[in-house]
Formats: structure tokens, sequence, C-alpha cells
């Protein structure tokens, strides 16, 4: 490069081509900089839409549920069919709004480079008795085909993160729903030993719009959705792609995807997992799902099981199925009385509820963490909380965050704590005939005492009998729930006079699970409300319009609860006579 007088500079050939390139090079930059800020302005936009839209929902039938429970006119039970109404919206929209934030976090760990793997032991054939039916509901609920093919064969006692393994799969199988407007999805699950790892090959096809060729290299970048134009009325983030794929890449995993566009895509993750053992997915048949098990249990003779829990309908629950599995359940009201029982004696698993008066299962654990030496006996015993909070979260929370090794839903059916005790426990397996013996489906003659409209708090006796397995336990269920009418009723009425609300709520959070296992679904919806507004009592959130809703309500609660018990005398009544 030459410079004359004249302030002209003379570039070489060669010097003059690489400032071309180099002009180019950061045209192309610019270029990409303004894409990549495009795309995150579209992503906020959407993401506006996609957080406003179930908060507007939430907001709309709180207030909706707040006039209703405030209009004089508009008798008790009708008040409790539509505010169930109501809640049903707000859970749908709850739950979209949290898919929503868990995915703006997830995104932010992957940036930040926190988003993290945990290993631990789980079995797939239960991942997938957990996740097929979800899969299948909301296929159909599309009008859509749901098919599986699953090879049983493989090794299903693995380590790994079943809680990403479950968010792998969900993504792509929501995502083909998603895009798919008829037709049917289909999971496919093969794979392949490798030393002592197992290869999940797991391929999701649809017959949905498919992707445009040029659109396929782009799939996986975060911010950015694909046929946006052609897309728009697609709910979710956009997110849930990018987030698989930084997962598997975690995982040691990968993914590959092939789509005709307009015919349909299918997706397949590769995941590896370290085999535990050589027991297979056995259990799982994949025409049928939940059902397939065809009433097959399991025995647990002799196996010591401590059940904790301040409701003895619970407890009863609880102890009636373990004693049918064969097992040595014994029991504490109290989360005290269970840490002096833990100190002594030594237990092949423990079942503990988490809202207890003074001691909540949460504290229990806690104590016992903290002081391993006194409990000493049950260094190695498997904790289970036995909880009524089953939002979506709430398993890895209590698992990761308060440190259970499992979790199970309240009210549970006989299958199901069975599940859970053979993921601890070798049991003996069994073939079990269906239950039998259903109840009249309605309280029987005589209505409800005033102050309560009777249809509106009978009792769903066969959903009852279902839940607990048979009529026998069923019935001896109903008679623990009878037999606390009388203590609850007085702690109901202390609680009100002087305003303990703690106390309050634990009787009405026990209520709305136990009134749920006898089929008393409606009083069930009821005491979830009141438990709600005591609830946001204690938070100090809106307090004088819950004291209200409360004081209100408390005559048509009492009158309610009288109803069931009423209705439930009848049906005990009528079977003695039968």
């Amino acid at each position: 490069m030459e410079k004359y007088k004249d302030d002209k500079v003379i570039l070489t050939k060669e010097e003059y081509q690489s400032l071309l390139d180099i002009n180019e090079k950061l045209a192309d930059a610019e270029k990409r900089a303004n894409a990549a800020n495009k795309a995150k302005s579209d992503f906020l936009s959407s993401m506006s839409h996609e957080i406003r839209t179930p908060m507007n929902t939430v907001l709309g039938m709180n207030e909706l549920i707040r006039m209703t429970l405030a209009d004089p006119d508009i008798m008790i039970g009708e008040k409790i069919g539509r505010v169930i109404g109501y809640s049903n919206g707000i859970q749908h929209s709850g739950e979209m709004l949290l898919y929503v934030i868990n995915d703006i976090l997830d995104i932010s760990r992957i940036e930040s480079g926190k988003l993290e793997i945990r290993p631990g032991e789980y079995r797939m054939h239960k991942l997938l008795d957990d996740m097929i039916p979800l899969f299948r509901a909301s296929a159909e609920g599309k009008n859509l085909f749901f098919e599986t093919e699953i090879d049983t064969g493989l090794p299903g006692h693995v380590e790994g993160d079943d809680v990403r393994v479950r968010q792998i799969v969900t993504n792509i199988v929501n995502n083909a729903v998603k895009y798919t407007r008829e037709g049917k999805v289909c999971l496919k699950i093969s794979g392949r030993v490798s030393g002592d790892t197992v290869i999940y090959d797991m391929s999701v096809s649809d017959t949905g719009i498919g992707i445009k060729q040029e659109n396929l290299e782009h799939l996986f970048d975060a911010f950015e959705r694909v046929d946006s134009e052609e897309t728009h009325y697609i709910e979710g983030t956009g997110l849930g792609l990018t987030i698989v794929k930084n997962l598997l890449d975690l995982m040691g995993g990968s993914i590959e995807v092939d789509s005709v566009y307009g015919e349909g895509t299918v997706f397949t993750v590769h995941i590896p997992q370290r085999m535990l053992s050589d027991e297979k997915i056995k259990d799982y048949t994949p025409d049928i799902g939940l059902s397939s098990k065809e009433n097959k249990h399991h025995y647990y003779r002799g196996c010591k099981v401590l059940v904790v829990d301040d409701n003895q309908t619970n407890i009863k629950v609880a102890t009636s199925f373990l004693e049918r599995m064969k097992a040595a359940p014994e029991s504490a009201l109290s989360g005290r009385e269970a840490l002096e029982l833990i100190r002594q004696k030594h237990y092949d698993l423990i079942f503990i509820d988490h809202m207890m008066p003074e001691l909540s299962g949460v504290k229990v654990i806690k104590k016992i963490k903290s002081d391993p030496g006194s409990y000493a006996l049950n260094k190695d015993t498997p904790f289970v909380v036995m909880t009524a909070n089953a939002v979506v979260g709430a398993k890895e929370k209590y698992i990761n965050e308060y440190g259970f090794d499992g979790y199970i839903a309240k009210p549970f059916r006989f299958a199901e704590l069975d599940d859970v005790m053979s993921t601890y426990i070798q049991g003996e397996e069994y073939a079990e005939e269906p239950a039998s013996g259903k109840g009249p489906m309605r309280g029987g003659p005589g209505g409800p005492p005033p102050g309560a409209r009777g249809e509106i708090w009978d009792i769903d006796f066969e959903s009852g009998i279902e839940v607990c397995g048979n009529a026998g336990t069923y019935n001896a269920v109903a008679e623990t729930y009878l037999d606390i009418q009388e203590e609850n009723v007085r702690k109901l009425a202390e609680g009100m006079n002087s305003e303990d609300w703690e106390s309050y709520r634990l009787v009405v959070h026990a209520l709305k699970s136990s009134s749920m296992t006898i089929g008393a679904k409606n009083f069930s919806g009821f005491s979830m409300t009141v438990e709600s507004a005591t609830n946001e009592i204690i938070d100090g959130s809106d307090k004088e319009k819950n004291l209200g809703y409360l004081r209100g309500s408390y005559n048509s609660y009492m009158a309610a609860y009288s109803a069931v018990c009423e209705n439930l005398r009848r049906h005990l009544a009528s079977v003695k006579h039968a």
C-alpha cells in the first residue's frame, strides 16, 4: 500500500481483496446480530402473549369465584358447582404458565452453563406408566390416534436423571401433538446394550404439518420458531427443542430429525443410561397402559412399614392396603410420635404426611438428617411423602429440595401404593380379581339436615370403592371417617371461635383428601375452597375478604359435613342389613 502527496492511497490487488473480505464479514456479523436481536424481540413479544393469556384466565376465573362466593342469592350447592368449574380453568391455565416459566428458567440455565443432570435409580416401565396415559389423553383431546411400540425386552432398571428423561420425551411428544391436526402420533422405543449401558432409541412420528428443509438447520436455535407465520396459533415458548438438544448433550445423547413438509415429522432421541440389573421393561403392555397389569400386585410378607399421618381416615386407608399386601404396618398420628418410633424401631419403608400440626413431615425429615446418630436404625430406610399436593413439579420438589426418597399423591389407589412399595421392596407377585361389591349411588332416603342441599352432598360410592380396592376396605375406611366426625367438628368450632386458622386449615386439609377417598367429591371441592381461603389468611393475602368468606360459609360447611356423614351412615346401615 502506497500513499501520495495528495493523500491518495493506492492498494495492491491482494490488499483490496482483503478489505472486501473484511467488509463482507462485518456486514454478515451485523446481519446475524440484527437477526439475533429480532429473534429475541419476537421471542419476548411471544412470551408476553404466552404469559398474559393464562394470567388473564387465572385472574378472571378467580374474580368469578369471588363474585360467586359473595353472592347471597346463589345456594351453596350451586356455588360449589360453579367454583369447581372455574377452578378447573385456573388449574389448566396455571399449568400452562408453569410450563412457560420452566422453559424460560431452563433456557436461562443453559445460557449460564448451570443446567445440571442429577442421576438416580429408576425403572423405565414406571416412567412409561406415568407418561403414556397423559400422552394418549392429550392426543385424543385433538381427535388424534396415539400408538406405541415398545421393546419390553430392553433393560428397565437403570440409573439416570428420570426427571430430565421425562422432560425430553414429553417435549417431543407434545411437539408432535401440537403440530398435528389430523391422523396419528406414534411413540416407538427400541435400543441396544453396550457394556453396562443401555441406549434407548425413542422416536416420535406424526402426520403433522412437517418442516421445510431450509428450516431444519435452525430447529434447535433458541428464541426462534420456524414457520412462525404458519404456526402462530401454537401455544408454548418454542424453546422445547432447544432444551431437549442441550439436555441430550449433557447426557451424552443425541437427536435426529427427518421431515417431509406437509406430510409429517420423525424425531429420534438416543439416551444412554447405566444399567443397574438385568430386569427388563416387562410390566408394560403398550396398547392398554396402566390397565395392562391385569390386577397383578405383590405380597410383602412381614415387611415393617410405618405410616405417619394426623388424619385417621388416611391411616386406615394406607394400613388396610398394606395388610392386604401381607405387610406389617404400624402408624403414628404426629411427627413427634413418629420420631420416637423411628428412634426405637427399624422399618423397611416409612410413609409420612407433609401437613401435620407442630411437626410437619418436612420438619421430621430435616430433624432426622440433622441428627443421624439418634435415628441410626433407619439410616437406610426410604422415606416416602404422602401428600394432597399434586401440582406439577411437586414430586421433584419433595425429592430434590426436601430430601424425601419417594412421593405418592393422596388420595391414592391400591395399585399406586403397590407401585411405590415395589420400588423399594422385592415383593411376591400375585394376580387379584377385579374389585367388586358396588354400593348404592345415592345416600338413601331421608334427606340432609337443615342448611345443606342433600343432592349436592351425595357420595359416589363406586368411585370410593375403586379407590379403596374393594367394598370391605371401603366400609372400614368409611367407619373411620365417621369415628372422627365429632372430634373434627370440635376442632373446627374451636379454630373458628379462636381464629386459630392454622389448626382450622389442618382439619379442612385432611377432610379434603379423606372425603375424596370415600367418594364425597363435591364436599372435597368445598374443602379445597375453604383451605385456599385459610392459606391466604395465613399468608396475609386479602385477609378481610377471606375472613368474611370463612365466617359466612362456616355454617354451610358444617351442615355439608353433617350431610356427608349422614349419607355415609345410611350406606353402612344398608350394607349391614343387606
